[in-house]
């Protein structure tokens, strides 16, 4: 080639965005446009002479191996994308377009830098990803660990935690991994006063009431976030602060469908699943099983004297003494009314049944203070136990609700027909 020609190919290449390589057959750069400097941070002398796949990512390295041989066999490629990694250590993403020069016996490879464009897909992917995993995700565990997941392959986060409040100071963790066994500073549960370093990022998160908690994050490297990390993060924080806003909603949602309004115990919805739950263990474990059918007597007469205001109070603390005198593993559910049930599991003897029942009749002996109204009240309460009584729900109703009505009848009988009436005096 005649030295003008030659000196003018340089400059051209050397003026060219692009970067130019010549590698011979072994895949050793024979020579590189100056625009390599910009590209990967090397000089075009501390390129000649090395193996291109030297500055190849590793993951790539198999990918490019095998595109080389195509091109190296004569095929013509354009379009094929790797990434080298820069002498800072960063990834650059570069697409290629490259031919074998069967009169020189080289492969020349055209390289562009494509890491901005590349970056802004990945950027794409991971808020679709986020998105994605806050509207489908089982639970917020399994939401907050995709999350995780994903944010640390597009901007390194090491460790992170979600930690909720309320109002009264009670914080409960939602999600908390890769710190090592320890939380941030002053602990997850101190969100609210963590003074947190420069290691970590703490992200508010939001909801219709205010503030619900917050997202703790420790970067995986010394270096700060940029801007557009910050962004994503933003982002990210608002998709959980939604996700925590929906399953609040979709608790309350199930808290109304399954809980009476008034006592907040159990509706008969809720109790039927859990006495059927609970006939199952029993069944498997052969352990007997009670159900109290409890009514208040003469209750009517409380809302005709003292209104319907009086009869809700008596209501919520019927079902507040109820609760007191029930075990852990026990349900006590409201029916509507009046009524209310008891299952007892895991009953050591079935007379255990009727020891309970004699409890909640003892608590309820003592003076109710309703407003202005001081009240005595007595309880009626049929008894049923798995398996004497029956072994389905049905059958196990019935007999305690004849056994409740047959209290009721004896205690009239014994009073000479006249109900007591409940009312003491005005307080």
């Amino acid at each position: 080639m005649p030295a003008a020609i030659a000196t003018l190919a340089g400059n051209i290449a050397d003026l060219l965005l692009d970067v130019i390589f010549l590698v011979d057959p072994a895949g050793t750069i024979v020579d590189v446009s100056a625009g390599c400097q910009q590209l990967l941070g090397y000089s075009t002398d501390e390129l000649k002479g090395r193996h291109l796949l030297d500055f190849v990512a590793e993951e790539d390295r198999q990918r490019t191996r095998d595109e080389a041989a195509r091109v190296q066999a004569g095929i013509e490629r354009v379009g094929f994308e790797n990434r080298y990694r820069r002498r800072d250590g960063s990834l650059v993403d570069i697409m290629w377009s490259a031919r074998r020069i069967d009169a020189l016996d080289l492969r020349i490879g055209v390289a562009r830098d494509i890491t901005a464009r590349k970056q802004a897909e990945r950027r794409q992917a991971t808020l679709y990803a986020i998105s994605e995993a806050a509207h489908q995700a089982p639970d917020l565990p399994s939401l907050c660990a995709r999350i995780h997941t994903v944010l640390d392959e597009q901007v390194g986060v090491a460790g992170m935690a979600v930690v909720t409040g309320d109002a009264a100071g009670r914080c409960r963790t939602i999600y908390q991994a890769g710190f090592d066994g320890t939380c941030p500073p002053g602990g997850a549960a101190h969100w609210r006063k963590t003074p947190l370093t420069d290691a970590y990022v703490k992200l508010e998160l939001r909801g219709q009431h205010g503030i619900d908690g917050a997202l703790l994050l420790h970067s995986r490297g010394d270096a700060p976030y940029s801007a557009l990390d910050c962004e994503l993060l933003q982002f990210t924080a608002g998709q959980i602060g939604m996700a925590l806003e929906r399953k609040r909603l979709q608790d309350e949602l199930i808290r109304h469908a399954c809980h009476d309004e008034l006592t907040g115990l159990p509706n008969r919805y809720l109790f039927f699943d859990r006495v059927n739950i609970a006939l199952a263990r029993a069944h498997r474990s052969g352990t007997p099983m009670g159900l109290l059918y409890v009514d208040v007597d003469d209750f009517k007469q409380v809302n005709d004297v003292h209104g319907h205001a009086a009869g809700d109070l008596l209501l919520r603390e019927v079902a507040a003494r109820l609760t007191r005198c029930a075990r852990q593993s026990d349900t006590v559910a409201r029916l509507g009314g009046d009524e209310f049930v008891l299952v007892l599991e895991q009953l050591g003897a079935p007379e255990d049944a009727g020891r309970i029942a004699r409890q909640l009749a003892a608590e309820m002996e003592a003076p109710m203070l309703l407003g202005n109204c001081q009240l005595n009240i007595r309880i009626s309460i049929g008894s049923a136990v798995f398996p004497d009584d029956g072994v389905q729900i049905e059958d196990l109703l019935k007999h305690a609700d004849i056994d409740m009505y047959r209290q009721k009848r004896e205690r009239k009988a014994a009073a000479g027909g006249e109900a007591a009436a409940p009312l003491v005096a005005a307080a």
